[in-house]
């Protein structure tokens, strides 16, 4: 393919994310495999692209005056340092390239256009959820909202029902790759973010030695302090990855009940399950259905509830472009009546631990804060202090009466942690 045919490809590419809200990478993947002619080099210029645009698409619109996948391509160049001479001049290479400037384009794009003030703009995300943003990092916005911005690494979960870190780590040390340890979590490993595409073809993924999970993701489940012998209910499994670490810190040993209002994100789990031996993770169903209801007196409900993904914006740039304030409305509600669920499952004994990749505090804090006026019977654990209990280290800042965890402070993705406790009568 020529500069010009990716270019446009990558419009095209943009185009079906924003108009489906779907994911960036599954997007892409797909696109590549109906379009066979494409090249791997020409497979990973595209990629790149779009990332480009999704990670600096306000700056790209700005730089182009418009906001069409078109648009925040050529705006993308100019971000980049290209001049509109050599802007055209890629736009114009190949019978399939994406076309030349036209005199607005260019105009737009010849370089007089001053700089861009706004702090949406220059760190790219929706101007709408400025207010929320800026409650939640303050004056650290602009260090936060960068590496929000940023390249994630990619963390490993050693299964250790299978195998130990160590044997892991050189298993993949064998395999070329470089991974490093993960002080905080026993069982966590870290690798550059180069490496994702290489991990899912290994031995050790496919035989269940790893599994793909990011840091604050380990330590939620480190926070909630499953046991052997107990019984846990993940009320929001989802694709079960903290079923699966759940299952690993309680040795196997004990019953956990994996529930989510999509059968099909619960059917996609089975074959997770048998590749981890994750012997004790039942698939039940509808959290609101009666075969959870006939579970009495759970140690644990766990609820990883369905939230913006802002705080995995690292990973997932397209989540600033295709959540809107309906949508961020509708997870709120979910996360209420997950919350409200829990109360109704829970025994006198029952632990409910909440969580959510998300930077927002009407997600985070104000969720658990609107819980507690709601059910007085509840009161926080302070997750400074459960950690004391389970690690060996001090905690990282952000960890206090939550855990409020973000790439800028903890070096994970965004995610937050309360763990609620009945209040002693």
């Amino acid at each position: 393919m020529t500069p010009g045919a990716r270019l446009a490809a990558a419009a095209e590419i943009l185009d079906d994310i924003f108009a489906r809200r779907s994911a960036a990478d599954r997007t892409i993947a797909n696109w590549g495999r109906s379009h066979r002619f494409a090249g791997a080099k020409d497979r990973a210029a595209i990629a790149a692209r779009v990332y480009t645009v999704l990670r600096r698409r306000n700056e790209c619109a700005h730089a182009a005056s418009g906001e069409t996948p078109r648009a925040l391509v050529l705006g993308s160049m100019k971000v980049e340092g290209l001049d509109a001479d050599e802007i055209d001049a890629l736009c114009t290479d190949g019978q399939h390239a994406i076309g030349a400037l036209t005199t607005a384009e260019r105009r737009d794009l010849d370089g007089t256009k001053p700089p861009a003030t706004e702090s949406w703009i220059r760190l790219n995300y929706p101007e709408w959820l400025h207010e929320e943003l800026l409650a939640a990092f303050g004056g650290g916005l602009e260090r936060e909202i960068e590496a929000l911005n940023g390249r994630a690494p990619l963390d490993l979960r050693v299964n250790t029902l299978k195998a130990d870190r160590e044997a892991v780590l050189r298993e993949l040390t064998e395999a070329g790759l470089t991974p490093e340890r993960l002080a905080r979590v026993s069982a966590g490993l870290r690798l550059p973010a180069a490496s994702a595409a290489n991990v899912t073809r290994l031995a050790a993924y496919k035989q269940g030695r790893v599994e793909v999970q990011d840091e604050g993701s380990q330590l939620a489940v480190l926070l909630a302090g499953a046991r052997p012998m107990q019984t846990v209910i993940d009320l929001a499994a989802g694709g079960g990855g903290k079923s699966l670490a759940l299952a690993a810190a309680m040795e196997n040993r004990g019953r956990i009940l994996a529930c989510d209002v999509e059968p099909l994100r619960l059917r996609q789990m089975e074959p997770r399950i048998a590749r981890a031996g994750a012997k004790i993770v039942e698939i039940v169903g509808d959290p609101y259905g009666g075969a959870i209801a006939a579970v009495k007196n759970p140690d644990l409900v766990f609820i990883d509830a369905p939230c913006s993904g802002t705080g995995t914006w690292r990973r997932n740039p397209e989540a600033k472009w295709t959540l809107d304030e309906s949508r961020l409305a509708n997870y709120r509600a979910a996360q209420a009546r997950l919350l409200d669920r829990a109360v109704e499952l829970a025994g006198a004994a029952t632990r409910i631990v909440y969580a959510v990749c998300s930077v927002l505090p009407s997600e985070c804090a104000g969720q658990i804060e609107s819980f507690c006026r709601g059910h007085p019977a509840w009161t926080i654990k302070p997750a400074s202090e459960i950690w004391r209990s389970v690690a060996a280290h001090t905690p990282p800042a952000g960890v206090d009466q939550f855990a409020n965890l973000t790439p800028a402070r903890a070096g994970t993705d965004g995610f937050f942690v309360a763990v609620l406790d009945r209040r002693a009568s």
